[in-house]
């Protein structure tokens, strides 16, 4: 690995854990049913309807590799329900559950923040990260928030650029941003099928990272698999 310039980072489950729980799920059907109710909306049918969302977003992320905006998956459930929101109603959905992760849930470890600086002085750093919910104008300002502005010299972030990892694409952006051959850079990400074989279909090296999410450590074709930060520092520095 002597020849890196360049690393690529995912972001979910990578620097930090999503933090998906039923709590959340339920907070956002709480707000959601606040406005349903005024369209003859239950709660129980709010429920489905938020259930399908996420089921919709999988589909479109599994199948088309992008990944769908917020406004787009409440478009969605307009047609599901039969209804069309206000536009105060359909911009107070959007933006709570734009927000709702970044600004109550979101945390980053401070040693992986220190670990990351680490990687910066002698690395060139790009974020990938697909989007969910969160946007990536709301990402890079918790990220700032958390202490790593200034370390990442370009984030790709799939509701930004149309497309999502493993798109090769989204890896020959990260190259282009950072001036660097494909032979001269490593990602990093929990995935296989997004992470790793995106990375190494343009001929990057990868690394498969399980200490959020270790789902795919039997089935890697990744470099090298790593299931803690302090590993991750004593092989690249």
């Amino acid at each position: 690995m002597n020849n890196i310039k360049t690393i690529t980072l995912d972001f979910w489950d990578t620097i930090t854990s999503y933090p998906f729980s039923e709590e959340i799920f339920m907070e956002r059907v709480g707000h959601a049913y606040g406005i349903f109710k005024e369209y003859g909306i239950d709660l129980e049918r709010t429920v489905k309807l938020m259930r399908n969302i996420y089921v919709h977003f999988e589909e479109i992320w599994i199948n088309e590799h992008r990944t769908p905006s917020t406004s787009e998956m409440f478009k969605n459930l307009e047609m599901n329900a039969g209804i069309e929101f206000s536009d105060q109603y359909f911009n107070i959905l959007v933006e709570y559950n734009e927000n709702l992760v970044p600004e109550k849930y979101f945390t980053i470890d401070p040693m992986i923040i220190n670990s990351i600086k680490e990687l910066s002085k002698k690395y060139k750093l790009i974020l990938i990260s697909d989007t969910g919910f969160e946007p990536g104008k709301a990402l890079r300002k918790a990220i700032n928030n958390a202490g790593l502005d200034n370390l990442f010299i370009y984030e790709v972030f799939s509701d930004e650029t149309g497309y999502s990892k493993p798109d090769p694409r989204a890896f020959e952006l990260a190259a282009m941003k950072s001036g660097t051959e494909f032979s001269e850079m490593l990602h990093i990400g929990d995935r296989e099928e997004k992470d790793i074989k995106g990375a190494r279909s343009v001929g990057m090296k990868a690394i498969l990272f399980t200490g959020f999410r270790d789902a795919d450590k039997d089935i890697t074709t990744a470099d090298k698999v790593v299931s803690s930060w302090d590993e991750i520092i004593d092989f690249l520095l």
